[in-house]
């Protein structure tokens, strides 16, 4: 009965997000009021704080600038958001605009004439275009299809104090590391917190993986639409590294969300996690010292030894609003410097405007991880969202299963290469 209710209530979402999108006065078919003001529907995945205070005040501002113009938020949270977004935007009055993920999950928006082609207002407006930074993913055959919100990446951080109480330092390679996470272990600790409830955070951690294991010609190939077959042998040896990890880290990975578990490391309950750049600002809640370090190198493997995952994250305009010229408005003011030292500083969020993370505006830590970010040249994207859905659903679960020891490394990838295959016929 349980199980029913989470199915009902699950629906209901999916009809009050659809609805919202339809039935609004600023659905993208029928959104010119009376008066002559046109509304447009923003879809993001930040109802939550510090988001939700900072997309209140700048969409007011904005419309206060802009009085001919009016902005409906339709808000779901990321796992929520992932699992509804298709089904809004498949309605006959899908929003404006709309957030994405690059990759495959963003690619496919554009497959199917989903995404607006905004070339003509990158190449009318050079003053506000050359500002951006990681435009490049969210093009398609020199044509432009999204504009980057902010960067992101993920690293380990960690409990400066756990680690000085026990006289270690943070590893530079796999062996290290694995030598790290045993002397936690054997005094106590718990080395490391991971909340793979949904389980894309694990995911990200296989991600890390193929990137030190696999050769960069393999991913590239296998993170291609149509061609993906993931038979290189190093896959299964990546599952293996990240089998290694299994007695370092907390119980019940699976019941444990990634929210909670970030939680549980801001109480100081384990000594390391691994998040996400842009949550940075969630740890200066943290009563201790914390530092972050790289993903460790990997010995014997055949990828990138000094690459970082992540992708830069933003907004595409639907090719079915008929106020495509106000909604790439709204999007210019979005990432204009002013803005992006806004969502800097009051969201933690590193904007992808040159210049807006500096020191007026970030933390030392927040500089030194954006810092990293655009230093490095060899960023490989979220495995959930650079392959095709059909092929990291399997994946990501699959590494979920060996979580609770129901999955070998060799059967999760036979699961994805069946998926490949199925696909390719």
């Amino acid at each position: 009965m349980k199980r029913n209710w989470g199915i009902i209530l699950n629906l209901l979402l999916v009809l009050s997000l659809v609805v919202g999108c339809s039935s609004s006065s600023s659905s993208s078919g029928d959104s010119k009021d009376a008066d002559g003001k046109v509304t447009l529907t923003f879809l993001h995945r930040w109802p939550n704080e510090p988001y939700k205070t900072f997309y209140n005040e700048v969409i007011a501002q904005f419309e206060k600038e802009n009085p001919t113009i009016k902005i409906d938020q339709v808000t779901a949270l990321n796992d929520e958001y992932k699992q509804k977004i298709n089904v809004i935007l498949g309605n006959n009055n899908p929003p404006d605009i709309f957030f994405t993920w690059v990759g495959e999950y963003g690619d496919k928006f554009i497959r199917e004439n989903i995404a607006l082609d905004i070339t003509k207002y990158f190449e009318e407006d050079k003053a506000w275009s050359e500002q951006l930074m990681a435009t490049k993913p969210f093009t398609s055959e020199g044509k432009h299809f999204g504009v980057p919100l902010y960067t992101d990446s993920k690293v380990f951080y960690y409990n400066k104090e756990i680690f000085a109480k026990y006289n270690v330092t943070p590893p530079a390679t796999w062996m290290e590391f694995i030598d790290l996470l045993e002397t936690l272990k054997e005094k106590g600790e718990t080395p490391i917190l991971l909340g793979n409830k949904f389980p894309w955070a694990g995911g990200h951690y296989i991600t890390s993986l193929n990137q030190r294991m696999v050769k960069p010609e393999t991913l590239a190939k296998d993170n291609t639409f149509g061609e993906s077959e993931f038979t290189d042998p190093m896959y299964v040896e990546a599952l293996k590294k990240l089998d290694e990890l299994q007695p370092y880290f907390n119980e019940n990975t699976n019941s444990l969300d990634h929210e909670e578990a970030r939680n549980f490391f801001l109480n100081g309950e384990s000594a390391m996690i691994f998040l996400e750049t842009f949550e940075a600002p969630f740890l200066e809640e943290a009563e201790f010292e914390y530092d972050t370090f790289k993903f460790p190198t990997v010995e014997g493997g055949e990828g990138t030894q000094t690459g970082i995952i992540g992708a830069p994250e933003g907004f595409m305009v639907s090719k079915a609003s008929k106020h495509p010229d106000e909604a790439m408005k709204f999007l210019k003011f979005l990432t204009s410097k002013q803005i992006g030292e806004k969502l800097m500083k009051e969201a933690g969020m590193p904007s992808a405007v040159k210049g807006a993370v500096n020191e007026n505006t970030a933390t030392e830590m927040e500089i030194k991880l954006t810092n990293m970010i655009a230093e490095t040249d060899d960023i490989l994207n979220w495995l959930d969202n650079s392959i095709d859905s059909r092929i990291a659903k399997p994946y990501i679960e699959g590494v979920q299963q060996m979580h609770s020891g129901t999955a070998t490394p060799e059967q999760v990838m036979e699961q994805v290469q069946a998926a490949a295959k199925s696909i390719k016929k």
